[in-house]
């Protein structure tokens, strides 16, 4: 999923940015914001420590999140400002260009770290608790180790849950 979200990045942020280029005016408005919304909506739930407790769900939001940024970060190029278009065309380039290394020649590196990264338990400890424990090999450390991570369900969306104990 984030291998295909980031080769699909550079086709998708520029078309995606045309066709909220070709809406009508008074459309066009509103569809940036729920863009913003798309993009700032996950990263404000990372930092509170919320996440989905299903791991291709946060893999979506978060390439969402970057679609979104790129989106208006490739939109910006229609700015009338030059002291916004052009540091803000420049973000977009870049965005652009590392998820086109990423996607190939960075998948290289990160495809050899997570496949060392084996989950090898993973219980609901209680209706509201979950238990999460992945074993690291040495390509991440020197040494190897586990990773533990405790978590616990929201009461206000069953779908999400905050990290309480992570070590």
């Amino acid at each position: 999923l984030a291998f295909v979200g980031l080769l699909g990045a550079p086709i998708a942020a520029p078309s995606l940015a045309w066709l909220f280029g070709k809406l009508p005016p008074a459309k066009q408005v509103p569809a940036y914001v729920v863009l913003a919304g798309l993009a700032i909506i996950p990263i404000a739930l990372a930092t509170l420590g919320l996440s989905s407790i299903s791991y291709e769900v946060n893999a979506a939001a978060i390439l969402l999140a970057f679609w979104s940024v790129l989106t208006l970060s490739v939109s910006a190029f229609r700015l009338r400002s030059r002291l916004l278009r052009y540091p803000l065309g420049a973000v977009a380039v870049v965005l652009l260009l590392v998820s086109l290394f990423m996607g190939t020649i960075g998948s290289l590196g990160t495809a050899f770290i997570v496949g060392d990264t084996v989950p090898i338990y993973t219980a609901e400890q209680d209706k509201k608790h979950n238990c999460y424990v992945t074993s690291y090999g040495n390509a991440t450390t020197d040494t190897g180790g586990y990773h533990v991570t405790i978590t616990a369900r929201q009461s206000f969306a069953l779908i999400m849950e905050r990290t309480i104990i992570k070590r």
